[in-house]
């Protein structure tokens, strides 16, 4: 008594379909295959919806992605997986005031490098650190003025 074939779920079958159009993009199966030293047979079955058991690993996903130049599976399972973000608060005094604390720690940073002629490691770092939180308030901001 033979087993019927599982069916592919929509997602699994737009893998399968993403999966494909990644092997090809990488010049076909057999081309794959030579890069990565597998059966042909094997990353055809990656792309196809008769073996509903068989997926790409991850690993050489990354590595086709990397031989194209193009993230074509990994940009489709981000999209597919994308949570939509909550609404931004509205534009308030208060951002004013996150503006000048951060920026104002940002500036004390460099200002503190400067001091000596000299920018060491760790003065490089808190430089990043303070740069990192007054972009992450800016965009922030910019974020809640570009709603209508």
């Amino acid at each position: 008594m033979s087993r019927e074939p599982r069916k592919l779920t929509p997602d699994e079958m737009a893998l399968k379909v993403t999966t494909a159009a990644l092997i090809e993009a990488c010049g076909g199966p057999v081309a794959c295959a030579s890069v990565l030293d597998c059966a042909q047979s094997l990353i055809s079955a990656y792309g196809s919806q008769t073996y509903p058991d068989r997926f790409m690993p991850i690993a050489i996903v990354m590595r086709l992605e990397r031989l194209c130049g193009r993230p074509i599976v990994s940009r489709w399972l981000t999209d597919r997986h994308r949570v939509e973000a909550p609404d931004p608060l509205p534009l308030a005094m208060d951002d004013v005031a996150r503006i000048a604390v951060e920026s104002g720690e940002a500036c004390a940073a460099i200002r503190d490098a400067l001091v000596d002629g000299r920018i060491d490691a760790a003065e490089r770092l808190r430089i990043r650190r303070e740069i990192g939180q007054a972009q992450a308030v800016f965009s922030d901001i910019l974020t809640k003025v570009e709603q209508p």
